[in-house]
């Protein structure tokens, strides 16, 4: 009896003994083909295009554009709609150059200027919003922005095609005067900036329960340099008072390497090549830069951008000197 009982507890300890070791190995199995398993994957993944890798842990949401003027946000659209995605003003309507072709919104330009509804693609989601019209700008979408260094994008600005000096695209215009002599241009900047704030002032000042609800032709119409929107600053479209709105920022002056990061966090194969070969209205005659810019010409951009320079981290200074080592690079905090 004292054997028997013996041997049933010794049956009994083998038998724990031996669950504890299959255990034991299945454990050290599902590691080792675990790791065979993650090596291969990277295997299968280049080092510099880990989109698919991305796109296992990458957010649910969607990811929506905001185009600020002037910061590559043609060659964004392009790079979206090259791999079928809508962005910006491809919502609204076909534009070739960029190779968009099925906007999702319905859009008939305004025959009057608007803040909110002339070119919704550059207004601010938060302007967008108070408006009875279709948006992108959705609660299910996170947003994301370029944002470029004031005194480089007043510049861009200076030469657009549209409403910079003597617009190529903008009918009658006389191309009486030289573009690249720098009295002009920063007597254009200075003009440019001093009525958009202005514009900008004005607008904000005005409680949005006291502005017009209709608009239309010679009738509440916003002044036209706020309607195009060109040069509005950069922090309004990413805060709305205290809070940001736009979630994910990238800078212009690192726009291929950061922009790259941001579509593998969202698991998207969109890849945005060199500017020199996806700036679509790229102005390729420009010879004056942001160190043309005179002492005037900077303090008013220093005022009218203050927040831009404040919020985003770009560096303010009072003049440009030839022996300075400016960078136009944002101070990331």
């Amino acid at each position: 009896m004292q054997m028997v009982s013996v041997k049933r507890a010794s049956r009994g300890a083998s038998s724990r003994s031996g669950s504890r070791t299959a255990k034991a190995v299945q454990i050290i199995i599902a590691a080792v083909a675990s790791s065979l398993l993650a090596a291969f994957t990277a295997s299968l993944v280049e080092p510099d295009d880990l989109t698919w890798a991305s796109a296992l842990t990458a957010p649910s949401r969607r990811l929506e554009f905001v185009h600020v003027t002037k910061t590559g946000g043609s060659a964004i659209e392009k790079a979206g709609a090259d791999k079928g995605i809508i962005w910006g003003a491809c919502h609204y309507m076909n534009i070739t150059d960029v190779g968009c072709d099925d906007p999702d919104l319905p859009y008939v330009a305004p025959d009057f200027q608007s803040y909110a509804l002339t070119s919704p693609w550059h207004t601010p989601a938060k302007v967008l919003k108070t408006q009875q019209t279709p948006s992108p700008y959705t609660d299910d979408a996170d947003l994301f922005v370029v944002v470029r260094n004031p005194y480089d994008r007043v510049l861009s600005e200076y030469y657009c095609p549209w409403v910079g000096f003597q617009p190529k695209f903008r009918k009658n215009t006389k191309h009486e005067k030289d573009p690249n002599d720098p009295k002009i241009m920063n007597y254009w900047v200075k003009n440019m900036v001093t009525k958009l704030e202005q514009s900008l002032n004005e607008y904000s000042s005005t409680s949005p329960k006291d502005r017009p609800k209709e608009q239309a032709r010679g009738l509440n119409e916003d002044p036209y340099n706020l309607a195009q929107k060109h040069y509005v600053n950069q922090a309004e479209y990413i805060f709305d008072g205290a809070e940001q709105v736009v979630k994910n920022i990238v800078h212009y002056e690192d726009l291929t390497k950061e922009f790259d990061l941001l579509m593998k966090e969202y698991g998207l194969e969109v890849r945005i090549p060199p500017k020199e070969s996806s700036g679509t209205y790229t102005n390729q005659k420009k010879k004056l830069t942001y160190r043309d810019l005179d002492e005037e010409s900077i303090a008013a951009i220093n005022r009218y951008a203050a927040k831009d320079f404040d919020l985003l981290g770009y560096k303010k200074v009072d003049k440009f000197r030839p022996d300075d080592e400016y960078s136009l690079k944002a101070e990331l905090r």
